[in-house]
């Protein structure tokens, strides 16, 4: 494979690769296809760098810089890489710090310091220092995934920056490498010590040189810095000249270094570090500023009607003392509210407002933060200010409220089709008391333009509200637009008396307009200042200063993409997302998928840390294939090994489809890529095996089940299945049930169905293969429950819900005999019988993936089955059929299966243990939900990678299985694919639900129809 149609540079020569793998012991990447990877970050552009390096610790990362600097490579740094404005990616080396370079190597809690390596994560950091109290106060939305060293290099300030500043009040001192590889370590010095350093006593000849020169520097042009830089405290464009000149730039009181720099003449090189994005020099460690945790917060959300209104007054709110003042307006309130990963926390709004403010207080106690806020709120109402003004003091009522904020940018951009909003004004800082006109102007400028979506979110607080107009980027019309508008928004930005960046930084979308911010002389001193660090611009070119247009490297305007995905021929209809190309697009790179520690999205980039198995990575590798970057026809890129190798760690969970504030579901598209590998390459024997499971499973239960369960155990059958299959011999393969569902069905001695009543009516019963054939106990326990309850039940008999086959992409089978299964179910969905099911990842196929396979003309059938589909949990606690717990389930661990969580939630489980009363008015069933991420089976996932699975599972789920074991607890696992993973590595038998509940009065038994 390589690239074509691109300006994409080729890889490193086989000799200089060579050298590279030999001087670096991390991993290195010149293959197109993990290039392609690493080519956007979450904006707008598109590079394909040279080489990728991931080093090991820090002494790889400066043998990498070295090999760089001796090579000429340009050398683009990379955390977490959600950065807007295009500062992540390079065409030289890509160097990623976010995998291995991520210690904590000390914290000093009595002098609230910690000192860290710049790929340690911010949130990940503050979990570790909560039980002293303390944080690294500056929290952009992308906390959970975005790393010190990004945040460092960018300036990063988020949401309560009226109190804690921005990043550039928390770094004490860095070590960093030069370009050509020199290691150096800078702190606060006084004017003597710097000229020691700069005469070279003590540090090296690149370190004085870098001293000397920024001596000369700041003299020769400290009066255009004075007299050019912003007056504002969000301020992130260029450089920090401002600090090494006494009443340049913002002169307030906001941030702890204005107290700690008080009557004290230091200087501190750390301070051009922050904000240079990867520009000047490597960042290898930071100590960074720890601040104490408030003790208590609470919120008021200001509710108007109109969003121009609310901005108008900002600063009579901020005369309240609050902590920050936060805008969504309808665009994301309205997507807030039918997002599958934020619906259910909507609930802190009311009725349908424009616009919301979102005002936070802190306070030294509990009651005091809610007095304040209710005090505000007082008065908010009493001078006719917004119409609703409700009060939050828990946890999870703030907990609801942050967490939508935070996904704000994948709201807005999760909407249909091609026109999307763009982040190209988002980030520009204003006056408070101009934000009001500022906003109203972009509106009226976007509106002149012909563009009817803009939606508007953010820092109220500080003047930075987010502004994102919708384009379709696709087309060249809409690209000249863009540039329009940001061209006329900077020159209001100008009038104004603000700052193009606020907190997002230049990189390439706003480094050209940095020479009519600041001057020309300012920006020629910038322009020195890179030549002082970095003398042969191998450092992240063309980010900050001498940035191309904003209109190059944009990802949507590669060489031939629009014509390419013309030919894209998918199974799968993507109907949700308007087509294949669509779905792919939805990642807009934001990388809410990097997270870790909670959720279950995504479980093998959370084991593994690699890019290329993060969801972002994939749909950026999907994107290039699609777009005819990988090779002119997409459908041979799409079967490609190295695309393949990008989706094979993937394990369909479908967490993405939830998690992602795009729901990007990479399940689906990724079936559909390998569906095109089997049509280019051939259907492999594994493909087959796993695909046939259910036909086989038809056939092996009941007498045969012994001896082919005998068989699968023999010495050297699973030596032979891993060679032939893939399937790890360590495995042990689920066994075949000697006597079938229907088999003991048929045992069982049952009055007539003609004399015997079903109050509640009949429900048809999804047995599938598994309840059928592996594990008939489960579907069982579920009949007998549903008749209990006064349920008619008739098995449903429809075949297989294909999920086998859909997990190995063999869509078109799916596709074929998923309609007559969907039209089986379809008869009893017509005569108004629900569809129940045991196990998620059927009820899924059946909801979700079987109807978006039919063509149109059976389309209906799909929706009627979709509609009448329920998960039996679901169904029997919304018909408030009334529980009991089975003996001696009293106390449950659950675990949801990914599917479940991801489109069915877990609830109604929860829900019907909490119902079950033991008559003094306390539950009978305390159950704990662990938030344990995906088990690390998924399907055949775990049978093919053994010791990934083991890890994912290790993450959460296994630790708390152990603990609860221990306490005897019942470990409930509604996924025979959990249980299995449970067994296989902890020796834990799980119970499905439906084997841990009862009828509360059970009905006499009527006769299932089989």
């Amino acid at each position: 494979m390589q690239f074509t149609g691109t300006t994409a540079p080729p890889p490193v020569g086989d000799a200089v690769e060579q050298r590279l793998r030999a001087t670096v012991r991390g991993d290195v990447h010149t293959d197109d296809v993990r290039r392609g990877v690493y080519a956007t970050d979450a904006s707008l552009y598109q590079q394909v760098p040279t080489v990728v390096v991931v080093p090991v610790d820090q002494d790889d990362a400066v043998a990498a810089i070295k090999f760089a600097h001796e090579h000429k490579l340009a050398i683009t740094p990379r955390g977490g890489a959600t950065s807007l404005s295009g500062q992540t990616f390079g065409k030289g080396m890509v160097l990623d710090v976010s995998k291995s370079l991520n210690r904590v190597l000390e914290v000093n809690a009595a002098e609230r310091w910690a000192r860290v390596e710049p790929g340690v994560v911010r949130d990940e950091l503050n979990a570790k220092l909560k039980a002293d109290r303390l944080h690294f106060a500056p929290d952009p939305a992308t906390g959970n995934r975005a790393t010190i060293g990004g945040m460092v290099g960018n300036n990063t300030c988020g949401t309560r920056s009226i109190v804690y500043g921005k990043t550039i009040d928390h770094v004490l001192e860095v070590k960093v490498a030069l370009a050509d590889g020199t290691v150096c370590d800078f702190a606060p010095c006084d004017d003597a010590e710097w000229d020691r350093r700069a005469a070279g006593q003590g540090v090296s000849a690149s370190e004085a040189a870098v001293y000397a020169g920024v001596k000369r520097l700041i003299e020769k042009h400290r009066s255009a810095i004075l007299e050019r830089f912003p007056k504002v405290m969000r301020r992130v464009s260029g450089y920090n000249l401002d600090e090494f000149v006494d009443g340049a730039g913002y002169t307030g009181s906001i941030g702890p270094r204005a107290a700690f720099n008080a009557g004290r003449r230091t200087w501190n090189l750390a301070s051009l570090i922050v904000g240079s994005e990867g520009t000047l020099a490597t960042i290898l460690e930071a100590k960074i500023r720890l601040t104490p945790l408030p003790t208590a917060t609470a919120v008021c959300v200001v509710h108007f009607t109109d969003l121009i209104e609310s901005l108008r007054h900002v600063d009579t709110m901020l005369e309240f003392g609050p902590s920050t003042v936060e805008l969504l307006d309808r665009d994301v309130i309205s997507e807030a509210r039918v997002n599958p990963a934020t619906a259910h926390m909507t609930t802190f709004l009311t009725d349908d407002p424009e616009a919301v403010q979102i005002v936070e207080f802190f306070g030294d106690t509990p009651q005091d933060a809610e007095g304040k806020a209710k005090a505000f709120a007082n008065a908010m109402r009493d001078s006719g200010i917004g119409f609703a003004w409700p009060v939050f003091a828990d946890a999870k009522g703030q907990s609801n409220i942050w967490s939508t904020r935070k996904l704000g940018l994948g709201l807005i951009s999760n909407v249909k089709g091609s026109t999307k909003g763009r982040d190209f004004i988002e980030d520009a800082c204003v006056p408070t008391d101009k934000l009001a006109q500022y906003v109203s102007d972009i509106r009226d400028l976007c509106a002149a333009h012909g563009i009817r979506r803009v939606s508007i979110y953010a820092h109220a607080s500080v003047g930075v509200c987010h502004i994102v107009p919708a384009l379709d980027l696709h087309h060249e019309d809409e690209v000249a637009k863009m540039a329009t508008i940001a061209d006329q928004a900077f020159a209001w930005v100008m009038q104004y008396g603000g700052s193009w960046s606020g907190e997002h930084g230049d990189g390439q979308l706003r480094g050209r307009l940095l020479p009519k911010m600041f001057g020309d002389e300012v920006y020629g001193a910038f322009r020195e200042l890179k030549r002082i660090f970095d003398p042969t611009g191998i450092m992240n070119p063309g980010k900050v200063i001498d940035a191309p247009a904003m209109d190059e490297d944009l990802r949507y305007q590669q060489p031939g993409y629009s014509k390419a995905l013309t030919q894209l021929k998918p199974v799968y209809h993507h109907r949700n997302q308007g087509g294949f190309a669509l779905a792919v697009e939805q990642c807009n790179g934001v990388g809410a998928c990097r997270k870790t520690g909670s959720g279950t999205m995504c479980p093998s980039y959370m084991a593994t840390r690699d890019e290329e198995a993060s969801v972002r990575g994939r749909a950026n590798a999907l994107r290039l294939a699609m777009s005819g970057q990988y090779g002119p026809d997409p459908m041979d890129a799409l079967a490609s090994d190295g695309v393949h190798d990008v989706l094979s760690l993937c394990l369909s969970c479908k967490a993405c489809k939830s998690e992602c504030p795009n729901e990007v579901d990479m399940a689906k598209l990724k079936a559909d890529a390998m569906q095109a590998r089997h049509d280019r390459k051939g259907v492999t024997l594994n493909a087959r095996v796993v695909g046939g499971l259910p036909a086989m499973a038809k056939r092996m239960a009941g007498p045969l089940a012994p001896l082919v369960n005998a068989m699968n155990a023999a010495p050297g059958v699973p030596w032979l299945r891993e060679k032939l299959t893939g399937f790890d011999r360590r495995r042990p393969i689920p066994g075949f049930a000697s006597k079938s569902l229907h088999a003991l069905l048929r045992q069982r001695n049952l009055p007539s169905a003609h004399t015997t009543a079903a109050p509640r009516g009949r429900v048809v019963l999804f047995n599938d293969t598994y309840a059928n054939s592996m594990e008939p106990e489960v579907g069982l326990a579920a009949v007998e429950l549903l008749e209990g309850c006064g349920f008619h039940v008739t098995l449903a008999n429809a075949g297989c819900c294909q999920r086998t086959r859909i997990s190995k992409g063999l869509l078109r089978d799916a596709k074929r005999d998923g309609l007559g299964t969907l039209t089986k179910l379809a008869g009893y969905a017509k005569l108004g019988m629900p569809i129940l099911c045991l196990e998620p990842s059927c009820a899924s196929a059946l909801v979700d993936d079987l109807p978006d396979l039919m063509d149109d003309d059976d389309i209906e059938i799909g929706k009627l089955v979709a509609a009448n589909t329920f998960m039996i949990d679901r169904f029997l606690v919304d018909r408030g059929v009334e529980l009991a717990p089975a003996e001696g389930i009293d106390e449950v661990l659950l675990h949801g299966h990914c599917h479940q969580k991801a489109m069915f939630g877990t609830d109604a489980i929860k829900k019907a243990y909490a119902d079950m009363g033991d008559g003094s008015g306390a539950a009978s069933v305390n159950c704990e939900e662990v938030d344990s991420g995906c088990c690390g089976m998924a399907g055949s996932f775990g049978y093919e990678h053994h010791d990934l699975s083991e890890k994912i599972g290790e993450d959460r789920l296994f630790p708390a299985v152990r603990e609860a074991t221990q306490q005897g607890k019942t470990v409930v696992a509604c996924g025979i694919s959990c249980r299995h993973q449970l067994h296989d590595f902890l020796h834990v038998s799980a119970k499905h639900w439906v084997q841990t509940v009862r009828p509360v009065a059970p009905a006499p038994a009527a006769p299932t129809d089989k």
